[in-house]
């Protein structure tokens, strides 16, 4: 039986009610002491969540609130989610406006402390979307100072970078009720096209199991360590299969800006996309529509990838329009059941790479 969107929000609601009267909701009742147990610690979505588990290992009980292959930007929250983030003794989340709006007030509500929730976006070096002038992003590329995990120098400068901490910027409150439309910040939140800016969210999330549970401290540095390394070696592999692409072919066309970061990166280059960057529902005006049409017509564009998460009910209007080819099976959001990250990248850089091959 379908339940009603008023009736989801009051059984919802009335969750967060019993939460707070057991003590679990509220920042002034303080959270559990851990005392050598192992650290309950909740990510909203699989992706940060598996992010979490290569630092974390077996010293954390994880819970992913989101399963695999869920639309992040469409999660409605669960009632027994209340409950599991009351229960976290550390809440990561992607932030940069990338959850609902619900989603993040219930974080706030339920947490036993606003101290716990740790938002991974920030810590990453986000690259702005091309309205906001994501153009000026390479001063962030600097691999030297990325490569070096232990330069907590280097590390700790991104808090002044570009200004993106502004509190006029992606933390303003009123840009972040517009998200329950589905509207992004001026900061992309898809850094996970990028394996560096993963390492940089690796390291923060090292840096806060640290902080809550500082006897295990050891065994996060190393699996941080261990997790960085694989990532350089992922970078070097998504080079490797980009560079089979004919610089001239490197042109995209896709659903939704998401690809910001493999196109900062790796030198792809996002032409357009069906929906506006900072706007991901599925709705756009016939000057957009017509806009990507005569991008794609000026440009010989020969292929549209559709994301699977967001595949837009224009993709078979321009299709149709203009006789591109599309391309399905663009997973940007999430992982599939049992899927890990760097298989999550490869197998999307190889649709990508694959189909730009001979386009001429």
């Amino acid at each position: 039986m379908k339940i009603k969107p008023m009736t989801k929000f009051a059984i919802l609601a009335l969750s967060l009610v019993l939460v707070a009267c057991a003590g679990g909701g509220s920042e002034e009742a303080g959270c559990p002491a851990i005392d050598g147990r192992e650290i309950n610690v909740v990510a909203t979505t699989p992706m940060i969540g598996e992010f979490v588990s290569q630092v974390g290992g077996e010293n954390i009980n994880l819970t992913v609130l989101m399963p695999p292959e869920a639309n992040p930007h469409t999660y409605e929250p669960a009632p027994q989610d209340a409950g599991t983030i009351a229960e976290a003794d550390l809440v990561f989340y992607t932030g940069l406006l990338y959850e609902p709006a619900a989603l993040v007030k219930l974080l706030e509500n339920s947490a036993c402390s606003t101290d716990i929730l740790s938002e991974v976006g920030e810590s990453v070096f986000p690259i702005e979307f091309k309205e906001g002038g994501h153009d000026d992003h390479d001063d962030h590329d600097d691999e030297e100072g990325h490569d070096d995990h232990d330069d907590e120098e280097g590390h700790d400068d991104h808090d002044d970078e570009e200004g993106h901490d502004d509190e006029e910027g992606h933390d303003d409150e009123e840009g972040h009720d517009d998200h329950e439309g589905h509207n992004h910040g001026a900061y992309d939140p898809h850094f996970w096209f990028d394996p560096s800016r993963v390492a940089y969210a690796a390291e923060y999330i090292e840096s806060r199991l640290i902080q809550f549970d500082p006897e295990n401290e050891s065994s996060y540095t190393s699996s941080a360590d261990s997790f960085v390394s694989e990532l350089n070696d992922l970078t070097k592999q998504v080079s490797e299969l980009i560079s089979t692409v004919p610089s001239q072919n490197r042109k995209l066309i896709t659903t939704h800006e998401s690809l910001g970061y493999l196109e900062a990166k790796f030198g792809l280059e996002v032409l357009s996309t069906i929906i506006p960057s900072l706007n991901s529902a599925n709705e756009i005006s016939p000057s957009d529509l017509a806009g990507v049409i005569d991008v794609i017509e000026d440009n010989n564009v020969k292929v549209i990838f559709i994301e699977s998460e967001a595949p837009s009910v224009y993709s078979e209007t321009i299709v149709a329009e203009t006789g591109i080819k599309p391309v399905t099976g663009l997973y940007v959001e999430t992982l599939k059941p049992g899927q890990s990250y760097s298989e999550f990248l490869i197998s999307n850089v190889t649709l990508i790479t694959e189909n730009l091959q001979d386009t001429d």
